[in-house]
C-alpha cells in the first residue's frame, strides 16, 4: 500500500525540512501523530501557509473535497488525515518541484502510473533489500520513486540514516543518497573502512572519485540518470560505464534530442549534451543551459554574479564554477567598494540573507 500515514509525514516533514533549511525538519523517522507543526517544529503561520501550498499542489488537495483543508488545523495528524482523504478521492498525479534556485524551480506533474512503471522497474533492476534507508527528501521524485514506492512494492521498512547504527548496515541494506549526502555517508561511516551494502545515486553526476571510494569500501552501487522532468532514464554500475538507457525508453529521430517513453508515449527534450555510444547507451557531457549542480540543486553563475553585484558594497564581482576532483564547486572574487572588517562582514550577512545555501561560493575572495 502506497498511500500509509507513515509515508505521508515523510512527505510532509521533509517538506517542512526544504521551507526550514533543515532536513526531515530535523525529527527523526518515527514521530507521534500529535506532533504539532507550530509548537514542536517551529512552524509560525506565514510558513504553514508555505507548506500547504506546497502540498496542495503536490498531492492535489484543491481537487478534492473542501473538508481536505490543511489549515484548519495545525497537528501532523490532521494535515495526514486530510492528504490521505484526498488521495482516496484522487490518486491519478503527483506535482514536483524542480531543484532549480536562481533558475526558479519548475513545477512537473507526473502520473502514478508511470511513477509505478518505473519503480516496478527498478525491482526488477535492485535486489530486493531487508530495509531500505533514506538519505534524501521524499518529496523530490527520486526520493519518491526510491524511498516511498520501492519500500512499499518490496514491502521492506525504511528509516532514516541519522535512525540506523552503523551495525545495522549489512550487506543486505539499501541506502538511497545523492552525491552530497554520499560524500557525508562516506566520511562519517566508510572511510577506510570495508562496509558491505548496497547503494543507489542520482539527482546530479557522482564524481569518479567519490564513485571509487564507495566501491572500494565494499558499497555495490548503482548510479541512475535522469531529472525531475524526465524521471529516471538509465543506469550504470562503475564510473567508466556509459549509462543503459531504461528499457523502455528510447530516442526520437529529431533534434535537439528528445526521449520517448514507450509504456506512456510521452516524449520530452533531455537536459543534458549526450554521446550516445549505442541506441541504448549514452554518455552525460553536461548541461545544455548554463547551470551547474552543487549538492544535488541546479544553480547558475550568471543569476549569482547579478544578486551579488546588487549589493550596494560590491564594486565587481565574478562568478564560476570549477570541477575539484570531478565534484563542480562555486568559485567567486568579489571587490568591495571600501574594504574594511566591517564591510566585509556586512557582504557576507547580505549574501546569506540573498542566496541560498547551494548559491554561495564555497571559495570566495573578497578584496
Amino acid at each position: 500500500m502506497i498511500w500509509t500515514s507513515a509515508n505521508v509525514r515523510r512527505i510532509i516533514l521533509d517538506t517542512a525540512g526544504r521551507i526550514l533549511q533543515n532536513p526531515h525538519a530535523g525529527l527523526p523517522s518515527a514521530v507521534s501523530a500529535e506532533l504539532d507543526l507550530y509548537r514542536d517544529v517551529g512552524l509560525d503561520s506565514i510558513s504553514r501557509m508555505e507548506l500547504a501550498a506546497y502540498l496542495n499542489e503536490f498531492f492535489g488537495v484543491f481537487d478534492t473535497s473542501v473538508e481536505n483543508y490543511l489549515l484548519a488545523g495545525t497537528t501532523l495528524d490532521h494535515w495526514v488525515n486530510c492528504i490521505l482523504r484526498a488521495r482516496s478521492q484522487v490518486d491519478d498525479y503527483l506535482t514536483f518541484r524542480t531543484s532549480g534556485t536562481s533558475g526558479a524551480a519548475r513545477t512537473v506533474r507526473h502520473s502514478m502510473a508511470s511513477l509505478l512503471h518505473e519503480a516496478r522497474f527498478l525491482t526488477t533492476l535492485l535486489p530486493r533489500p531487508d530495509r531500505v534507508i533514506s538519505l534524501v527528501p521524499a518529496n523530490h521524485i527520486y526520493g519518491f520513486i526510491y524511498t516511498v514506492l520501492l519500500p512499499a512494492l518490496w514491502d521492506v521498512p525504511l528509516c532514516l540514516l541519522a535512525d540506523v547504527p552503523a551495525t545495522a548496515i549489512t550487506a543486505n541494506t539499501l541506502l538511497v543518497g545523492t552525491p552530497f549526502t554520499w560524500e557525508f555517508a562516506y566520511q562519517s561511516l566508510l572511510a577506510g573502512k570495508s562496509q558491505p551494502c548496497r547503494g543507489v545515486s542520482s539527482a546530479a553526476p557522482m564524481s569518479p572519485g567519490l564513485f571509487d571510494q564507495l566501491i572500494s569500501a565494499s558499497v555495490s552501487l548503482t548510479e541512475i540518470y535522469g531529472s525531475s522532468e524526465t524521471g529516471g532514464l538509465g543506469y550504470r554500475h562503475r564510473s567508466e560505464a556509459p549509462f543503459t538507457l531504461f528499457p523502455y525508453v528510447t530516442r526520437l529521430p529529431e533534434e535537439p534530442v528528445r526521449m520517448c517513453r514507450t509504456d506512456t508515449g510521452a516524449s520530452f527534450p533531455v537536459p543534458d549534451w549526450l554521446e550516445w555510444v549505442s541506441a541504448t547507451e549514452i554518455r552525460v557531457l553536461g548541461r545544455l543551459d548554463d547551470s551547474v549542480s552543487i549538492a544535488g540543486v541546479n544553480v547558475y553563475p550568471a543569476a549569482i554574479r547579478q544578486v551579488i553585484s546588487e549589493c550596494p558594497l560590491v564594486a565587481n564581482c565574478d562568478i564560476y564554477a570549477k570541477a575539484d576532483v570531478g565534484v563542480q564547486k562555486l568559485y567567486g572574487a568579489v571587490q568591495l567598494r571600501t574594504l574594511t572588517e566591517a564591510n566585509r562582514d556586512a557582504f557576507l550577512h547580505w549574501v546569506r540573507q540573498h542566496l541560498s545555501a547551494p548559491e554561495i561560493p564555497q571559495n570566495l575572495y573578497i578584496y
